[in-house]
């Protein structure tokens, strides 16, 4: 029985992955790093910290530090959000139509807690949430489960009675492992993956969405 919804961000609600990458490329190539656009696809749904470190790890650069350089990036991509972002279609209406069925909302991230703040603020988004969990604070982000957990906490529900919403195979992983009933809404280059076949549903819009997925 799913008594909460629980809402990735990046991918899911809000079309931000281009921005991520592109965030990523010009930080990282301003920086000497040899990166092409496409690999910025290997870390798609990293937590900004794991990401920077692991191209650190395989090309170290002088200068700024990776705490200084994912600060760097999580600006430029707020900078993008505020000017340039838009929501992914049928995420307002997926929210209310989970609102209106009278179940508790949260909002699990791996994006950085200034960051979601400021997107929840630009779409006016606020409101359908009872929870919002970053997971910038805590010791492991996704694919581990404990941001999922610590949302379903907050609304005081099981998890195995909360359904999660994810675009990314990452945060697939993590609901599956908070034992949550999982739907998956992957990019277009990404449907075919077949690590998707872990979710329990797989969706290739949020426009596809109804009433049924909340039984």
């Amino acid at each position: 029985m799913i008594c909460a919804v629980i809402f990735d961000m990046d991918g899911l609600l809000l079309d931000s992955e281009n921005f991520w990458q592109q965030a990523e490329y010009e930080t990282f190539s301003s920086l000497g790093v040899p990166l092409q656009p496409a690999d910025t696809l290997q870390t798609l749904g990293w937590r900004c910290d794991y990401v920077v470190q692991h191209w650190y790890n395989i090309h170290a650069w002088q200068g700024p530090s990776p705490a200084e350089v994912a600060d760097l990036i999580i600006n430029r991509v707020i900078e993008m959000i505020i000017t340039r972002g838009k929501l992914m279609p049928g995420a307002r209406e997926t929210l209310s139509l989970c609102q209106s069925a009278g179940l508790p909302l949260a909002l699990a991230t791996s994006s950085n807690h200034r960051m979601m703040l400021a997107t929840l603020e630009h779409f006016q988004l606020s409101h359908f949430f009872q929870a919002t969990c970053s997971a910038e604070f805590l010791p492991w982000a996704k694919p581990h489960p404990q941001v999922y957990l610590n949302a379903a906490s907050a609304l005081g529900v099981a998890a195995e009675h909360c359904l999660a919403l994810e675009d990314s195979v990452t945060g697939v992983i993590a609901a599956k492992a908070a034992r949550m009933r999982c739907i998956a809404v992957p990019d277009r280059a990404h449907q075919q993956d077949p690590a998707y076949a872990i979710a329990d549903k797989i969706l290739s819009s949020l426009t596809e969405f109804t009433a049924e997925d909340l039984q």
